[in-house]
Parts: C-alpha cells; structure tokens; sequence
C-alpha cells in the first residue's frame, strides 16, 4: 500500500447501474486521470466488478470492490456504500438480487404509466437490457425527443407526484450493514450532503452501527468535507468518497477526477480492510 501523493476515488458506476460507461472503460478513465485507488461501488448489484478488477490490474491500478444499497432511514431514502467487500458472499448476493429484481419491477411499472400517458418506450422487460433504474428511462426518453434533456425527464415524468413515480424497493440500514460486514466490508453512510435535512438526518442514521462516512463527494462543498472530517474524527468513524461518477449519461462532463481523495485520508479504511 503506498500512499505519497496519490489520491483514490471509491464512488463510481457503470452501465451495470445508472452509468454511461462499461465497467472496464470507468477503469481506463480513472487510469486517465491519474488515479491510484478505485472502487466501483454500482446500485444494488454486483455484476459489474469482476470486469472492473480484470481491467484495474491490467492498468496497474489499485481495485476494491464496492456497492451502494438503496436502504431507508424513516420516510427517507438513504444510501449504504459497502467497500471491501466479497462479491460471492452468498448474504450480500441474496440482499442485492432482491433489491435489483425491486428496480426491475419499478421500471417496468413506470413504462407502464408512460404508455398511460401516451410515451410507450418499447423497452424489453428482462434480460440485460431492461432498464433497472431511473435513468434508463429518462435517457430513453430523451433520444426519443420526448424531453429536451434527460434531466427533464426525471422533473416531468420521473419524480414523487410526477405521472410515472413508482416508488423503489429498499431494505433497512440493519440489512445493509450486516450483508456488506458478513462480506467482509465496511459500511459508510453514502453521500451525506444530499440527504434532506442533513443535521436533522446525521444523528438519527449515526444510531446505526456504521464503519465510516463518505467526507468526500462531488455535491459536497470544502467546508462540508471538513465539517464531515471532524464529525468522523469526533465519533471514531472511517471516512472515504469520490467522485459519484455515472459518466456522461445526462449528457454532462463526467466527475471522474473532479473528487481526488488523498491516499494517507485513506489509510484507516484500507488497513482496516487489510488493503
């Protein structure tokens, strides 16, 4: 493990979530940008990692294997990142699989009352290219000239209270945590600065045995990562992040680089990983 002035990025997506890219090309892109750590850490599935750890060695590049649960706090939707992990780990597999059919079930609901509204999509519904995500549908709406941006998409017809919600499949923070510690990780409470009512949320969530806390993300701002570092530091708590990189699928610069994590900020997580 050598730490110097390299920096890692442990929050990315691929295609085999709501991203743009493959999984080995999100390797090569943050190989571009001088990258000494990745994690892809994917929503609520686990299919792209071999792919990502083939292509991290081939490039020289440090790899953990990662994923971020769709969990609930209360009425609120909050987000697990699980780093370190055993992707054959039967607990973490079972818990993804079951929170992965809940996105295809929900997408498939949505093209639904698309079609009510008079949008049919025409989108398979199983196999690899059923859509599993938000996104999926919103980029699709998009190329087909429905909406001017793919973010239009999600504000039009996508959101709470808009014509095609359907609300997601989550598990508790408890199941969370255990399935990623059963396989091995470690569990931070991801992206904190876009949870509601983020004072408000902290200690609630911070009830629940969590390893660590992403500081770092493309949404928080200097002063929140420091905020973030000192209440980690205050409670004994790992800290990590990244860039939150889908690439370009909203059609904007990917963040892949935007976010550089210094390694020795690292070390904690890694030692206690054993990486």
């Amino acid at each position: 493990m050598t730490d110097g002035a390299g920096w890692g990025d442990l929050h990315t997506h691929s295609l085999c979530s709501d991203g743009a890219d493959a999984p080995e090309d999100v390797v090569r892109r943050a190989a571009d940008c001088g990258a000494s750590l990745l994690a892809l850490t994917d929503h609520d599935t686990l299919d792209g990692l071999a792919r990502a750890r083939t292509a991290a060695a081939a490039a020289g590049l440090d790899f953990l294997e990662g994923i971020e649960l769709s969990a609930r706090l209360g009425r609120r939707e909050i987000h697990v990142t699980g780093l370190g992990i055993d992707p054959a780990h039967p607990d973490l597999r079972a818990l993804a699989a079951r929170l992965h059919a809940g996105r295809l079930e929900r997408s498939r609901r949505m093209v639904e009352l698309l079609a009510r509204e008079g949008i049919p999509l025409d989108l398979p519904e199983s196999g690899a290219a059923a859509p599993s995500a938000r996104m999926h549908l919103a980029v699709r709406l998009h190329a087909l000239g429905v909406t001017r941006t793919v973010q239009e998409g999600f504000d039009r017809f996508l959101k709470p209270g808009r014509p095609a919600w359907v609300p997601k499949t989550l598990c508790s923070i408890g199941e969370a945590l255990d399935a990623v510690r059963a396989a091995g990780g470690v569990g931070l409470v991801a992206h904190p600065g876009l949870t509601p009512d983020l004072h408000a949320a902290l200690p609630e969530l911070l009830r629940h045995p969590f390893d660590g806390i992403e500081a770092w993300h493309v949404s928080h701002s200097p002063a929140r990562v420091g905020e973030l570092l000192a209440l980690a530091a205050e409670r004994g708590l790992l800290v990590a992040g990244g860039s939150d990189c889908h690439g370009t699928i909203k059609g904007e610069p990917p963040a892949l680089g935007k976010v550089r994590v210094p390694l020795e900020m690292l070390r904690p997580l890694r030692e206690r990983l054993g990486r």
